[in-house]
């Protein structure tokens, strides 16, 4: 077999090239809704008068921000002084407070050794045993006025007899119950468990 073809078969020639027909509407279209659109901004910018002196106002007060942020920096430092000034005022009233705290403190404490000498010092009567302890002391707060407590007598001790004691119960047999009379064959060690 060979790869050529044969004679008879006629030479077909290609087609000459034809260039495709240029569409040019959508070219046509988008220039003229490009000009629509320039049409329209045109008509509203002639029709806004103040359109660009807005602008212009607005680039000044830019301007004019630069100066306005020197005056809020000099109220911000000055504000921030006053509040390290409050700052260390609230620091130096605290530091009162704690040294008065001490002295009250002491004061207390002294007071308290006093009264506990007078009471050593002074005889007591015989006290009859009772059976409920001592209430606890405790000291009072700085912020709650001491409140007096009344003694509490103690009370009288009188002899109860003692109640007499009830017999045993009697045991009353458990185990199955026959009702109607039928034999029970269970016994009663059965069921006991």
């Amino acid at each position: 077999m060979s790869t050529e073809s044969p004679p008879e078969w006629p030479a077909v020639d290609p087609p000459p090239f034809i260039p495709a027909p240029r569409r040019r509407w959508p070219i046509v279209l988008l220039m003229m809704v490009v000009m629509a659109l320039a049409g329209a901004g045109a008509s509203y910018a002639w029709l806004t008068p103040g359109l660009f002196s807005q602008a212009a106002d607005r680039e000044a007060g830019e301007a004019d921000a630069g100066a306005n942020d020197k005056a809020v920096m000099t109220d911000l430092l000055a504000a921030a002084q006053k509040t390290s000034d409050d700052l260390a005022a609230i620091d130096r009233t605290i530091a009162s407070q704690q040294e008065q705290l001490k002295a009250i403190v002491n004061q207390l404490a002294e007071l308290s050794s006093k009264v506990d000498a007078l009471k050593s010092s002074v005889p007591q009567a015989p006290v009859a045993p009772s059976r409920l302890p001592p209430p606890p002391v405790a000291m009072p707060s700085a912020a709650v006025p001491p409140v007096a407590v009344p003694p509490v007598a103690p009370a009288p001790m009188a002899r109860v007899a003692p109640k007499p004691k009830k017999p045993p119960r009697e045991l009353t047999p458990t185990g199955p119950i026959s009702v109607g009379g039928a034999p029970l064959n269970v016994t009663p060690d059965a069921t006991v468990r």
